[in-house]
């Protein structure tokens, strides 16, 4: 599979596609005497009030969660199921916790057990599936999400999990035919629009930019979207574009070193401003002083303004923090010929 589009993928699984989290939130209210009452206080009571009500201690563990808090989860998720082994969501969100902790294993067995208790549980089924693929175990991976599939043919989520499988066997054309599906059956599927920009990029259709544009439209402020077109923009030289989504970037994440150092590329590339890159680049070691490519690019816009000295210190700089880095070992060979 191309890098960039695995590196897109696994990012996607396992922080987009696990949509496990629980708006729980920390909101405080007040009793009668004022006093701050919050909800993991309200939840506590029933607990204490009800002590052998496992849903309460399901109810608190959803919290927990949601404040990833996952100790306390597992905790109060284990207290449950003491109590009442026989719910399948107790086992779902026990293996979301484990899922979570990276304990894969754990995750696994809890979801067995909620598909045990209930065949049609689709959100578990998938999960199974995001295990087996993990590991890389294709075919069983596909048989789980064509299980749940069955179940529920019209949710995004599975033809989403079935182009990941096709991605990681290489299988571009069937992915691009499961994102497709994703996104015909939610037009407002966000994930698989940035997927299949990136796969149509790949394959330098124009039908990539059409579809971070309707990523964007769902999400105007994702940084991920406005960052994944400007690349786009930048790759087909439309250098103009690029600068205004970066802009934005930095307009919602002043932070944003990359956009800073994409800012300044495409000052060095298409206007040959070096001053001006120069900026940018040192803009991006304020928020990251590792970015060894931003040092090589400030060493190279020095040596193109013939200033050998700055350039010859800031490939050195490069070469510190990353001596295998070949374009700053090839500038520093230039300046010693």
């Amino acid at each position: 599979m191309n890098l960039v589009v695995k590196n897109i993928f696994f990012i996607v699984l396992v922080l987009g596609g696990f949509a496990c989290s629980h708006d729980a939130g920390k909101s405080i209210v007040y009793d009668s005497d004022s006093k701050p009452y919050t909800i993991l206080d309200s939840l506590s009571d029933v607990i204490v009030s009800d002590p052998y009500n496992s849903n309460n201690y399901y109810r608190r563990a959803l919290y927990f969660h949601s404040e990833r808090e996952l100790d306390q989860a597992l905790a109060d998720m284990k207290r449950a199921l003491t109590i009442d082994s026989t719910v399948a969501e107790y086992f779902y969100e026990t293996g979301n916790i484990y899922f979570e902790n990276n304990l894969f294993e754990d995750a696994f067995s809890s979801y067995q057990k909620a598909v045990e208790l209930d065949k049609v549980h689709v959100d578990a089924i998938l999960q199974l599936s995001r295990i087996e693929l993990g590991l890389e175990n294709h075919e069983l991976a596909m048989e789980m999400v064509n299980k749940a599939l069955k179940v529920e043919p019209m949710d995004p989520e599975g033809y989403l999990l079935k182009g990941y499988i096709y991605l990681d066997m290489s299988d571009t054309v069937n992915a691009i035919s499961s994102f497709r599906t994703a996104v015909e059956v939610d037009s407002d599927h966000y994930e698989s629009y940035i997927l299949l920009g990136k796969l149509y990029e790949i394959k330098k259709h124009s039908f990539a930019g059409d579809y971070y544009d309707n990523a964007l439209r769902i999400r105007p402020n994702s940084i991920e979207a406005l960052y994944t077109k400007g690349m786009y923009l930048q790759g087909i030289e439309e250098y103009d574009k690029a600068y205004l989504l970066y802009d934005r970037i930095i307009e919602l994440d002043s932070v944003s070193y990359f956009a800073y150092y994409n800012r300044g590329y495409m000052l060095l590339v298409s206007d040959s401003s070096y001053s001006a890159a120069i900026e940018e680049f040192e803009k991006a070691l304020v928020y990251y002083p590792y970015y060894f490519q931003a040092m090589y690019n400030i060493g190279l816009c020095y040596e193109n303004q013939g200033d050998y000295d700055q350039a010859e210190k800031y490939y050195k700089k490069s070469l510190d923090i990353d001596p295998q880095y070949d374009l700053a070992a090839k500038g520093l060979s230039r300046l010693l010929e």
